[in-house]
């Protein structure tokens, strides 16, 4: 059995060195692209098909972490504020919610 004759190895892999936290330093990894949806200009889209455009660029946007928040105060919060007024508006800004508008995600 003969082995079997190699030119030369592979170029090694030179990862950046990690920071103190052990993750890459700022800036090191090359920027993503924005995404784009190309649709064929010949072809009309539906109404569905719009709208389901339309959904995926938002959720894809949620996923990206860029959220459209939405503030609803409690009903605790909100009586609280109203019979104790001045100190009661401290017990509003703590009863509140910050959800996204599109997936529903809890942002506090």
């Amino acid at each position: 059995m003969t082995v079997p004759n190699y030119q030369a190895a592979p170029p090694a892999y030179s990862a950046p060195a990690p920071g103190k936290d052990g993750l890459p330093p700022a800036g090191s990894l090359p920027p993503q692209p924005p995404m784009v949806v190309v649709v064929n200009e010949g072809t009309p889209l539906t109404a569905a098909q719009r709208g389901e455009l339309y959904r995926s660029e938002l959720y894809g946007r949620c996923a990206a972490g860029i959220h459209e928040p939405s503030t609803k105060f409690g009903p605790c919060g909100i009586v609280t504020a109203i019979v104790c007024f001045p100190i009661g508006l401290l017990c509003l800004l703590v009863d509140n919610e910050r959800r996204c508008t599109v997936c529903g995600v809890r942002l506090n």
